[in-house]
Parts: C-alpha cells; structure tokens; sequence
C-alpha cells in the first residue's frame, strides 16, 4: 500500500505544494512508494498557482483507512490533521512549526524554522545533490512567496530568501508579476462564502488548558471583508461553541500595510488580546501593526499567556 502523503485540514497553497514536491522526493529520491492527498477544498489561490504551472491538484482524501501509513507535511498536530489520522499511523513528518506531538515509536522528523514547508523541502533535495525539476521548481516558488507572503513575513530567513533566488534560476519565472498575481488570487473572494472565509485558513491549537481557533485572511483588499464584519463575527462565536473552543479569534491580514486587524468576538477574547498584546482596540477590533505571521507573532504570546 502508498503511503499517504497529506497536509492539514483548511490547507494552504504551501500544504497543497508540499504535498506534491514530498510525492516527486519520495518516490523518485527515497524510492518509497507514496501519493498526495488533500484534507480539504483548494482557496483561490492554490488554484491560481496549480492552473498556471499545468498540474494536477491532489486527490480529496474522503476517509481514513485503518491500514494507512501517513507523511504528513506542514503541520505535526493531531488537532490540524485530518479526521481519523492515528499518532501510530505517522511515519514521517516534514514541517515549520512548532513540534506538538508524542510518538509511539521512533518516526522520521524534519522541522526547520524557515519560512514555509516548501523550503525544507527545498533543502532536502539540496542535500541529494540531484537536480529539481522545473515544475517542482515552480511549486516549491509558490508555496514560499505564498507562507512568507513574498519573503515579508518575520518568518522568512536569509535560507528562504537564498532559495528563491536558487529556485528561479530553473523555473525562470518573472517573479514581480508572478507575486501580483498570486497575492491577487489569494485576495479573491470569488466563490467563497463568509462560512468558508472563517475556515479557509484556520487551525486550532492546544495552548496550555485552553482549545483556541484561530483564522486568518490574507488580502490586498481588507475593505472587502470588513463590510461583512458583523456577520463573521456572529459566525464565529457559532463556531466557537459548535467545536467547545475557550477562545476563538480572527485576522484580518493586509498584505499591502503589513498589519492584522483582529476581529474581538467577546469579552472573554477582549480580555486575552488586552493583556496579551499592546494593539488599539476600536470597538471590536485590534489593530496590530506589523503583525502578519499567526505562527511567529500570534501564537507563540498567547499560548505562553495561556499556559502560565
């Protein structure tokens, strides 16, 4: 049986890409037989970047078997993993974030703190000394411009910004109008409901006793989510106690001005976000300036403000 290669729940262009690049690794470097899969429908985004280089998306993974062995990649928590996904089922785990997870036997772990998944991956096939192919080039651009949100974000390093210029040398893209058109794909609100704009991008983390739910949204145009205030925020708080959360917060991520606005669905999240971090409050929202990254900049304070 192939292993199962799969990223986590709401996923991501650099999840989606991940999983494609870890196919082509373990298949034709580790020769272990394995197929990408995907926990959950593709954002406008990864659309744009699957239709532009020609590839086919991963298969929707409706059920897990039993039998099922798993490589999971941008993520390590059983929280984000797909549905069923059992800690003895892991084999391997290729991921930029924070470890969360206790094995039952000794698994393959690779975390790197970089910017994206897509450059760890990047750095293994460097260190084969093989040559990566143009499409795998081309996927493993995207999912860094896409995470670091075009190496702007405080999680990118010198390694990410040395492996896009690297990278670019095979896939020879036009790399200005290429992030024009990524980031005007991920701002696209084209099919998405305000259901869906809540989930796209969203992960829930453990952080000392509390289950907190955090989305984001990352746009050139944050004028056309705040319309729809009110109603992401009644839907939200319906999340929240639909899945028994302690807390649940959104970000409103401009790409452009390189801030997140926070949407405060309560008192009980008003009074976390207070003491937790220094931004404005106007009515029911925070503005954060210079706040972008949910991994580097939102997490890691309130899970150390959570678990005191």
């Amino acid at each position: 049986m192939k292993k199962i290669i799969i990223g986590h729940k709401n996923p991501d262009t650099d999840t989606i890409v991940s999983s494609l690049i870890a196919e082509h690794y373990c298949n034709n470097i580790l020769k272990i037989e394995a197929k990408a899969y995907r926990a959950g429908e593709l954002n406008n985004e990864t659309k744009f970047v699957l239709e532009n280089f020609s590839t086919q998306a991963p298969e929707l993974l409706e059920k897990v078997s039993e039998k099922a062995s798993f490589i999971l990649v941008d993520h390590n928590e059983l929280s984000q993993a797909m549905d069923g996904v059992k800690i003895g089922q892991i084999e391997r785990i290729i991921d930029h974030h924070k470890v969360n997870l206790q094995t039952e036997a000794p698994i393959f772990l690779r975390v790197d703190p970089i910017g994206s998944t897509a450059s760890v991956l990047a750095r293994m096939y460097a260190e084969t000394g093989k040559k990566i192919p143009t499409n795998i080039a081309k996927l493993m651009l995207a999912g860094i411009l896409s995470d670091t949100l075009n190496l702007n974000s405080p999680t990118t390093t010198d390694a990410d910004k040395k492996l896009v210029k690297e990278l670019n040398k095979v896939a020879k893209l036009n790399l200005k109008q290429f992030v024009v058109d990524l980031f005007s794909a991920k701002s696209s609100l084209k099919g998405i409901s305000l259901a869906v704009l809540i989930t796209q991008d969203y992960k829930v983390f453990e952080m000392g006793a509390s289950k907190v739910g955090i989305a984001a949204w990352e746009t050139t145009k944050p004028e056309s989510v705040l319309v729809e205030k009110e109603k992401i925020i009644k839907l939200l708080l319906e999340k929240k106690q639909k899945e028994k959360l302690d807390y649940i917060v959104f970000m409103l991520v401009d790409i452009v001005a390189e801030n997140s606005l926070l949407f405060i669905v309560g008192e009980k999240e008003q009074a976390l976000l207070q003491k937790v971090f220094a931004g404005k409050i106007t009515g029911d929202e925070m503005l954060l300036p210079k706040v972008v990254s949910r991994k580097k900049q939102i997490v890691p304070p309130l899970t150390e403000a959570l678990t005191k």
